[in-house]
């Protein structure tokens, strides 16, 4: 058992610390895999890892453990890029820098 939660640790702490979207969306992957086993073939990413969170940090109250979830959802999947973000990437032939992506959200 002490096995099975240092591997689950060490696929959190990926998640919390990732350097990239991809990378974030790996450890989210990896992570659901440890948790929900067989299961996490059948969840969407968002809905694998909505069940982690209900594993690992369940809540009494109903509101708090959306807020809990909604929080696990951030960490595995950001940054998403607005289809504004992604046609300025797209017409410009580059990627939008951030200066312009908070423009974009002002």
């Amino acid at each position: 058992m002490a096995r099975i939660s240092e591997v689950i640790d060490a696929r959190y702490e990926a998640l919390m610390f990732a350097k990239s979207a991809a990378a974030a969306r790996r450890a989210a992957v990896d992570l659901i895999e440890v948790v929900l086993g067989d299961e996490a073939a059948d969840y969407s990413l968002e809905r694998g890892l909505r069940e982690c969170c209900q594993v690992l940090r369940p809540a009494d109250d109903p509101k708090e453990q959306l807020r809990y979830e909604n929080e696990f959802i951030e960490l595995g999947i950001w940054p998403q890029a607005s289809p504004r973000q992604a046609s300025v990437a797209v017409a410009t032939g580059r990627k939008a820098d951030e200066s312009e992506m908070n423009q974009q959200a002002a």
